[in-house]
């Protein structure tokens, strides 16, 4: 993602725990979740960008359910890790979550271009409107890759 040194940038382990902390009941999902799918063989078996897909639904179905108090905490984890989070910690919130949202919302026929952004600080919204852009312009390929520069974070 970027060539700036990794040195003191918070890890996947970090963020995850960063996003556990942002809310109670994505806690408790996310330790029903590894119990269940890993039992004591989560540090072994573990593979994050499916993992956080549990994140993923417990957002989507709060959202359902109107259940969206802790939405701001989890959005500013979420900020706070792509702000000082390393290489695959950002990728775990871009790709795992941020894209993730828009897909499942997508699949769910929820409005998911500006439903989310009360709680989307800055750098997710950047991230989330350039994936939005990314995958439903009908521009070139070439005008993509140029018109993404400004989307970067």
């Amino acid at each position: 993602m970027s060539e700036e040194s990794q040195e003191n940038k918070i890890t996947v382990d970090q963020s995850i725990e960063l996003l556990l902390s942002s809310s109670h009941g994505i806690g408790s999902c996310w330790n029903d979740f590894i119990q269940e799918e890993y039992g004591d063989k989560y540090a072994e078996n573990r593979e994050d960008l499916i993992d956080i897909i549990t994140i993923v639904d417990y957002i989507v179905s709060n959202l359902k359910e109107g259940k969206t108090d802790d939405f701001r905490s989890i959005f500013a984890a979420i900020e706070q890790i792509l702000e000082t989070g390393d290489d695959a910690s950002r990728e775990l919130m871009v790709v795992g979550i941020i894209e993730g949202l828009q897909n499942n919302c997508g699949l769910e026929n929820i409005e998911y271009h500006t439903t989310f952004d009360q709680w989307l600080q800055p750098k997710a919204k950047k991230t989330w409107d350039g994936l939005i852009y990314l995958w439903e312009s009908n521009d070139s390929i070439e005008e993509k890759q140029e018109k993404l520069k400004d989307y970067r974070i």
